[in-house]
């Protein structure tokens, strides 16, 4: 393999002989690989570290559970070392976790959005570490969506494990810099230090960062994946499939009632930059719509800085509302909404979707957050390292 272009925060850490001989936590998935590919729990054992237990996020520490689906805690079958489940009936490290920890390190790459659920299981593993006195380590890896910060902030009363801590949709910071925003602006107290790359820019997407994509989760399969994830994720929020179940979750948006043909040429109208579309049908073999034909569209990213995948979601979400009254509905199910509107948990207030049914189009909601945008943007920039 040619020299890669940035040096993670895991290869830093392995050349560090002080955290040697301390007794390690480990959160982490099968994201947590160096430079060369070789996963970080092997290379920390193999470098003389005392790794004495680990933690699993969303979709465990194999990264292969579904969408959603809560995981147990088990063994790693290769070392023996417990792997405590921070997704399921537990979302916190319990003090029993945490007991015997020097350190507590933070190893997952993140995708750079809110509804991410690793970012949270962080959060609260600090919040954890910070009342036991421990110290969290983060190892820093790329924001694979760049530095750019946009839509809408969470609001009070709208907090969830998809969205929560007064993030922007889209944050525009390394899980390293989003570590020191935490510790900051709600006073954690955690005693943090953050293992930065280097050679890195944060103005880079992942394709620029010299490193071949590493799936962070069984639906973002590659850099288009995440970037239509963007926006085609609060289609979450209604009864639309959005592909989740097929080989391309978040490039396909249908259900069994759309014309595709229809919606082609709505969607043709809106002249959305830096993406591709065309008509197309497809079968989810899982999640909402399962084994039932769907009719729709399939999307292509042609320009990754143009693209708005957040106001192309928006406008096709009031086309199809506006197209279908009878079908279309927002969902109050998913991932754990329990009656509320899914999509407003998504969205961070239930002022966006009010105003989609009073007949706005992503114009006029992109103009009532851009002060929030410019804000937060504002905010962050202390807690920047690049």
């Amino acid at each position: 393999m040619s020299e890669l272009k940035v040096k993670l925060g895991i290869d830093d850490f392995l050349e560090r002989e002080e955290f040697k001989g301390k007794r390690l936590g480990l959160l982490t998935n099968s994201t947590g690989i160096n430079g060369r590919l070789k996963q970080n729990i092997d290379l920390i054992v193999s470098s003389g570290f005392n790794l004495v237990k680990l933690f699993g996020p969303e979709h465990g520490i194999s990264g292969a559970a579904p969408d959603g689906v809560g995981v147990g805690n088990a063994v790693d079958p290769k070392y023996g070392i417990p792997v405590y489940s921070l997704f399921g009936e537990i979302y916190r490290p319990t003090e029993e976790m945490l007991s015997d920890l020097d350190f507590f390190v933070y190893d997952i790459q993140d995708v750079g959005l809110r509804f991410y659920t690793y970012i949270y299981s962080l959060a609260y593993s600090m919040e954890e570490c910070a009342r036991k006195g421990i110290k969290v380590i983060v190892l820093d890896r790329p924001n694979p969506l760049s530095c750019k910060v946009e839509g809408p902030t969470i609001k009070r009363g709208f907090e969830t494990f998809v969205g929560g801590y007064g993030l922007a949709l889209r944050y525009g910071l390394t899980v390293g810099e989003l570590a020191r925003y935490y510790n900051a602006a709600f006073n954690m107290g955690a005693d943090l230090e953050v293992v930065p790359m280097e050679n890195y820019d944060r103005n880079m997407y992942f394709d620029e960062t010299g490193h071949p994509w590493n799936t962070p989760s069984p639906n973002i399969p590659s850099l288009e994946h995440a970037l239509l994830y963007t926006g085609f994720c609060l289609f979450e929020g209604t009864n639309l499939s959005l592909g989740r179940g097929t080989v391309h979750p978040f490039k396909y948006i249908g259900a069994p009632w759309i014309d595709p043909e229809l919606l082609y040429r709505e969607v043709s109208r809106l002249n959305p930059p830096g993406v591709a579309f065309r008509e197309r049908s497809f079968i989810p073999a899982a999640f909402r719509l399962s084994n039932t034909v769907c009719h729709g569209l399939e999307f292509f990213v042609t320009d990754k800085r143009c693209i708005e995948p957040l106001e192309l979601a928006i406008d096709i979400i009031s086309t199809v509302r506006k197209a279908y009254p009878e079908e279309f509905e927002w969902d109050l199910q998913y991932h754990g909404a329990d009656g509320r509107y899914h999509f407003d948990l998504l969205m961070g207030e239930c002022i966006y979707r009010q105003k989609i049914e009073e007949g706005a189009t992503s114009k006029d909601l992109v103009a009532m957050w851009t002060d929030e945008e410019r804000n937060f943007e504002e905010y962050i920039k202390p807690f920047r390292i690049y």
